[in-house]
């Protein structure tokens, strides 16, 4: 049966994601960074391994064990990785830097420790779950932003080097999902913003526009559609998945880079100073 190796299946995506994959019959291996706390809710059919993305040892750690126990998995679905809100004049070069550390350098030091294997066996696939926001940039998500748009050239690079050795590299760009993951960085109300007083009405009007958005794509509809992603045998590279993604990606190419960052400003920042 195939294998898949998913990062970050605590919650979320890849929690669902893992749960399709193995209804599937697939053999999976989920990683987490704390294997004891996750135990108690890992889902029948799902085989735990310790990854912390943060950690610049840890991707080939992971790798290594995963090889040994299970063999080299028929795919890698990198996504995990951290979210950000916030002026990128107040984030800071260490945060800036975590952020990377996690979405970018640790998900290629994952891929490229599985590679070796892969090219020997002459087939796999590379998933990358990137983001809508890989494709176009939201105000006080741009450092989030960098590190999609980052993983975004490393697949299509990725896709080049990889394909003479029957290797597949898809990135999978998610729009709007119900997870958990918006309401640690996204306050409940407007008071709950902090920041300087130059940007409070520019992040308290992105916190209506982000709020406003109910019509959100499920988990596991979404992991619905990775899945579909996942085992097309074609060699496409781009999959816009969950709610608003093919609209908002289609609008830019249609309208332009400018116009289209003219238009949606105006709709973000709606009421939020001049």
């Amino acid at each position: 049966m195939p294998s898949i190796l998913i990062t970050g299946v605590s919650t979320g995506i890849g929690r669902a994601c893992a749960e399709r994959f193995a209804l599937a019959g697939w053999t999976v291996v989920g990683t987490v960074r704390d294997i004891a706390a996750a135990e108690t809710s890992a889902q029948g059919g799902v085989a735990l391994v310790q990854l912390d993305l943060s950690d610049p040892e840890s991707p080939a750690r992971c790798a290594a064990s995963v090889i040994q126990n299970y063999g080299c998995p028929d795919v890698v679905l990198n996504n995990a990785g951290l979210l950000q809100f916030g002026p990128v004049e107040e984030m800071g070069i260490d945060e800036m830097e975590h952020l990377f550390r996690v979405n970018v350098f640790g998900q290629i030091a994952l891929t490229a420790a599985f590679l070796p294997a892969m090219r020997e066996h002459g087939s796999g696939t590379i998933a990358n779950v990137t983001s809508l926001g890989g494709r176009t940039v939201f105000p006080f998500f741009a450092g989030y932003n960098a590190t999609k748009w980052a993983l975004e050239g490393f697949s299509e690079g990725l896709w080049h080097e990889l394909k003479p050795f029957g290797i597949r590299v898809k990135a999978i760009e998610p729009g709007y999902v119900d997870t958990a993951i918006w309401g640690k960085v996204l306050p409940d109300d407007d008071e709950a913003i902090t920041g300087s007083e130059p940007y409070l009405p520019f992040l308290r009007a992105m916190r209506v526009f982000e709020a406003s958005i109910t019509d959100r794509t499920s988990p596991e509809d979404c992991a619905e559609e990775i899945w579909r992603a996942v085992i097309d045998p074609s060699d496409r590279l781009r999959y816009p998945v969950a709610a608003y993604a093919r609209p908002i990606i289609a609008a830019r190419r249609w309208l332009g880079d400018q116009a289209s960052m003219r238009f949606f400003h105006k709709r973000w920042f709606a009421g939020g100073g001049k």
